[in-house]
C-alpha cells in the first residue's frame, strides 16, 4: 500500500535535492581548484594564486596565464572585444604596448563563459518547461537538474573571486534565512500570499532592483550604492520567500494540488528565491 505524501513533503524533497546538487558541484569545484593550486595546474582553463585573508586563511584567486616566452601577443580590447593585436619581441616592447593600453593575450581556454551560457539555456528551458509547456514531470525535472549542475561551477568561481571563506559564511546565512522564513511563511502567523498590497510592493521592488542592475551595464555606480542595492535585494528575496512559503501552505490545503508537477513548480519558485538571495548576500559581502 502506497502512503500518500503531502505537497510540502514533495516540494521539500525536490527543492533540497536541487540545492544539494548545487552545493555538491560547488564544493567539488572548490576542491579541484585547491588541488590545481597545490599542483600548479589549471582547472576549467584557470590557474590559482594563493593569498592570506584577514583571518589568516588561504584565499584562492583565479587568473588566466600569459605566455612567458617571446614573442608575445599584446591585445587591445574595445568594449570587451579584440580591437588590435601587436607582437612584442622583448620586455621593452611589452612595456611600450602596456603603456598604450594593450594587455597580454591570455593562453588556454576559459570554460566559464560556455558554462554560463549553458546554465542560462537550461534556466530558460526549465522556466518554459514548468510554466508554459505541458511536458512530462520527468522532462521538467531533467531541465531543472541540468540547471543546478551547471550553476554549481559558477557559484564556486563567484566564491573564489571574492573569498571562498566568506562564501561559506553566506551559505550559512542563506540556510538560516530559508529555515526562518519557511517556519514563519508556512505557519499560520500571517497570510502573506493573500495580501494584495504586499504582493504589489514585492513586484514593484523586484522591478526596481532589475532596473538598477540593468543600469550598471551602462553607467558607473559606486561600490557603496551597489552594496546598498545588494542589502535591499537580500531583504526583498527574504520577503519573497515568506510570500512563496505561505503560497505553498495555501496550495497544500487544496486536495487536487497535491501532485509532483505542482510541487516541482513551487520548488522552482522557492529555488529562484534562494539562489537570488545567496547572490545578493555574496554581492553585499564583496562590495
Amino acid at each position: 500500500m502506497l502512503i500518500e505524501t503531502s505537497l510540502l513533503f514533495k516540494t521539500i524533497v525536490i527543492l533540497s535535492g536541487q540545492l544539494g546538487i548545487i552545493i555538491a558541484v560547488c564544493f567539488y569545484c572548490l576542491k579541484r581548484a585547491r588541488i590545481a593550486y597545490e599542483t600548479n595546474t589549471s582547472f576549467m582553463g584557470l590557474y590559482f594564486r594563493g593569498a592570506v585573508n584577514l583571518k589568516r586563511k588561504l584565499d584562492l584567486i583565479p587568473y588566466r596565464k600569459v605566455k612567458e616566452t617571446f614573442p608575445k601577443k599584446m591585445v587591445y580590447y574595445f568594449r570587451g572585444d579584440k580591437f588590435a593585436v601587436e607582437i612584442a619581441d622583448n620586455q621593452d616592447e611589452v612595456i611600450k604596448w602596456l603603456k598604450k593600453g594593450y594587455q597580454h593575450e591570455k593562453i588556454g581556454k576559459d570554460y566559464l563563459w560556455p558554462t554560463m551560457i549553458f546554465w542560462f539555456i537550461c534556466l530558460f528551458g526549465t522556466s518554459m518547461a514548468i510554466s508554459f509547456l505541458d511536458l512530462n514531470v520527468w522532462i521538467q525535472a531533467s531541465f531543472f537538474t541540468a540547471t543546478s549542475i551547471s550553476f554549481g561551477p559558477l557559484l564556486a568561481f563567484v566564491m573564489l573571486e571574492m573569498d571562498e571563506n566568506d562564501g561559506f559564511t553566506a551559505l550559512k546565512i542563506v540556510l538560516a534565512v530559508t529555515l526562518m522564513t519557511g517556519f514563519i511563511g508556512y505557519g499560520d502567523f500571517y497570510s502573506f500570499s493573500e495580501n494584495t498590497l504586499f504582493g504589489y510592493i514585492l513586484l514593484i521592488a523586484l522591478f526596481g532592483l532589475i532596473l538598477f542592475n540593468f543600469a550598471r551595464f551602462f553607467m558607473e555606480i559606486s561600490r557603496p550604492k551597489v552594496r546598498i542595492s545588494a542589502i535591499f535585494g537580500a531583504i526583498l528575496f527574504s520577503a519573497l520567500l515568506l510570500y512563496d512559503f505561505d503560497y505553498l501552505e495555501k496550495q497544500s490545503a487544496i486536495a487536487d494540488k497535491n501532485t509532483w508537477a505542482n510541487a516541482l513548480d513551487i520548488a522552482f519558485i522557492l529555488y529562484l528565491d534562494i539562489i537570488n538571495l545567496l547572490l545578493e548576500i555574496l554581492k553585499a559581502m564583496d562590495s
